[in-house]
C-alpha cells in the first residue's frame, strides 16, 4: 500500500475513537458543527484522492503513471512510482473506513432526529341553546410521539388527554389511546404495518381533524358523536403512492394514493334497546372471527386537488347472533386554491359515508323487551365546507381572518332505535395567531325530525405542537 494511503489510514483510526466515544449514551457529544465540518472537508479530499488512483489505474500500461501531474489532480500530488501498485482492495478498505467515519460523527451530533414529539392541544367554550346541560369549557391535549428506529422502521403513538363534559352533565378526565403502531418503508411506493392506526376512510380523520387544521370547533356529524364511519381500528395495513406518468399533463404529474387494511372491525349492537343496529366503532377487540377488509383509492390530477373513494366490508355481529355484514363507502374532495382574482385563497371540502348493516332480527325471543325487530340499518351523511382567507389583502388583520361555512346531515332510519333525520348549517370565523394557533369562533344551526334541535355557539382555542 502506498505511503499517502497509509497516511490516510492512520488519520482514520486516530479520528474514529473519538467520535466512537461520542456515540457512548453516558457521555455528552463533544464534536462541535466546526469539527464536523472540517472531518467533512477531509473527507472530501479523500475521496479525490480515490478519484486520482482509479484514474491511474485506467492509465494504458504503455503510459507510464508519472506523466500524471499536479495540474490534472491540483489537491494530491502523483504517488511515487517505486511504491508497490495500488489494487482495488485498497480503494475498497478505504472508501468502507470513510463511511464509517462519517456515520460515527453525524451519530455524535446532538438533536432530536430518532425521535420527535408533536401533536395538539384545544381549549373549547361550548353553550348548547336548547339542551339541559349549561355551558361548558372543556380542554384537550394530544400528543404524538414518533420513533425512527432505523432509516426504514417508524412506530408512531398518540393519545388524549381530555378534560371536561360529559353528554351527561358529568364532570369527567380520560386518557384515549388512539393510534399506537410500528410501520416499515419497503420502497419508494409502498410501506406496511400494523397495530392500533387511523383507518383510511374517507379523509377527514387522517388529515383534517387536528383542532389547527379543522376550520370549525366541532366536527361534522357524520365523524363526530353520530359518526357513522371508523376511526381507529386494530389490524395491520400497507398504504403508499405513485405517479401516473402515462398521464401528460402541463402541470406535476398525476399521482395515485392507495390504501389496504385488515383489521377488526366495528361491532354491532344488539342487546340495547335504544341502539340496536348500529355500529360501534370504539371497542377495539373483535367478537367474531370474521375480519373487516378495505382500503381507499386516492386521485390527484394536480397537487391542490384530490379525489378518493373509500370501502370496508366486514362481519360485525358478536358471536351466537346471526351472522350479519356491514358494507361501507364513503367519497371524499379535498381543494385549495389560490384565486387572485378574488385576493385570496379558498378551501373546500367534502365527504360523504354510505353505512349498510343488512337485514337481520334483533331480540328474536323478546327477552330484552323490544323485539322480536327486525330491519336492516342504512344509514348516509356528510359534509361540504367551504373556506376563504383573504392572504392577498394589504391589511394584516384582514390577511390573518377566515370565514367558514359547513353543511353536514347524518340520517339513519326513524322506525329503528335511535333513527334521527338531522342536518346543520355552520357560519363561522377563524383569526390565525400564527400558522398553527387559531381562535375560532362559529354558531350551528341545527334541524332535526325527532328529538328537539340544539342551536349551538362554539368558541375555541386550537394550537398545533
Amino acid at each position: 500500500m502506498k505511503a499517502h494511503i497509509r497516511l490516510s489510514i492512520a488519520a482514520i483510526l486516530a479520528i474514529a475513537p473519538l467520535a466512537s466515544a461520542q456515540a457512548e449514551p453516558t457521555t455528552p457529544p463533544a464534536v462541535s458543527r466546526q469539527e464536523y465540518e472540517q472531518l467533512l472537508r477531509q473527507q472530501e479530499l479523500m475521496r479525490q484522492e480515490i478519484l486520482q488512483l482509479k484514474a491511474e489505474r485506467t492509465i494504458p500500461a504503455t503510459q507510464p503513471a508519472t506523466t500524471l501531474t499536479p495540474a490534472t489532480s491540483p489537491a494530491i500530488a502523483p504517488p511515487n512510482a517505486a511504491g508497490p501498485p495500488v489494487t482495488q482492495s485498497d480503494l475498497d478498505d478505504l472508501d468502507h473506513e470513510l463511511s464509517k467515519l462519517r456515520d460515527q460523527v453525524h451519530s455524535a451530533l446532538p438533536g432530536s432526529e430518532h425521535v420527535v414529539i408533536a401533536g395538539d392541544a384545544a381549549v373549547t367554550f361550548s353553550n348548547l341553546q336548547h339542551a339541559s346541560s349549561p355551558s361548558s369549557f372543556n380542554a384537550i391535549v394530544s400528543p404524538l410521539i414518533l420513533w425512527e428506529p432505523t432509516d426504514r422502521l417508524l412506530v408512531t403513538a398518540a393519545f388524549d388527554l381530555v378534560v371536561g363534559t360529559d353528554p351527561t352533565g358529568v364532570s369527567s378526565s380520560s386518557i384515549n389511546l388512539n393510534i399506537a403502531d410500528a410501520s416499515i418503508i419497503v420502497n419508494d411506493y409502498l410501506i406496511v404495518g400494523g397495530g392500533l392506526f387511523v383507518v383510511p376512510f374517507a379523509q377527514y380523520h387522517n388529515h383534517f381533524d387536528p383542532p389547527w387544521i379543522e376550520k370549525l370547533p366541532d366536527a361534522p356529524l357524520a365523524f363526530g358523536d353520530s359518526a357513522i364511519g371508523p376511526g381507529s381500528e386494530v389490524g395491520i395495513y400497507a398504504h403508499g403512492a405513485a405517479p401516473i406518468r402515462w398521464l401528460h399533463a402541463p402541470f406535476d404529474s398525476p399521482k395515485l394514493v392507495y390504501d389496504a387494511y385488515l383489521a377488526n372491525g366495528p361491532q354491532l349492537i344488539t342487546n340495547d334497546p335504544a341502539a340496536a343496529g348500529t355500529l360501534n366503532f370504539s371497542d377495539f377487540t373483535d367478537l367474531n372471527n370474521g375480519k373487516a377488509v378495505g382500503g381507499r383509492i386516492g386521485f390527484l390530477p394536480f397537487p391542490a386537488l384530490e379525489t378518493g373513494y373509500s370501502v370496508q366490508y366486514s362481519q360485525a355481529s358478536p358471536l351466537g347472533f346471526p351472522k350479519t355484514y356491514v358494507l361501507l363507502q364513503a367519497a371524499d374532495l379535498n381543494w385549495v386554491q389560490l384565486c387572485p382574482q378574488l385576493g385570496g385563497v379558498f378551501t373546500t371540502r367534502a365527504e360523504w359515508i354510505w353505512s349498510s348493516v343488512e337485514n337481520t332480527t334483533y331480540d328474536p325471543n323478546g327477552k330484552l323487551g323490544f323485539g322480536p325487530l327486525n330491519f336492516g340499518n342504512y344509514r348516509h351523511g356528510g359534509y361540504a365546507e367551504l373556506a376563504y382567507r383573504p392572504t392577498l389583502s394589504s391589511n394584516k388583520i384582514l390577511r390573518d381572518l377566515e370565514f367558514v361555512f359547513r353543511y353536514d346531515l347524518v340520517r339513519s332510519p326513524v322506525q329503528s332505535p335511535g333513527g334521527e333525520h338531522e342536518q346543520r348549517y355552520e357560519f363561522g370565523v377563524d383569526y390565525w395567531l400564527t400558522p398553527s394557533w387559531v381562535l375560532k369562533v362559529a354558531y350551528a344551526v341545527d334541524k332535526r325530525k325527532v328529538a328537539p334541535s340544539e342551536n349551538a355557539l362554539f368558541v375555541q382555542l386550537g394550537i398545533g405542537l
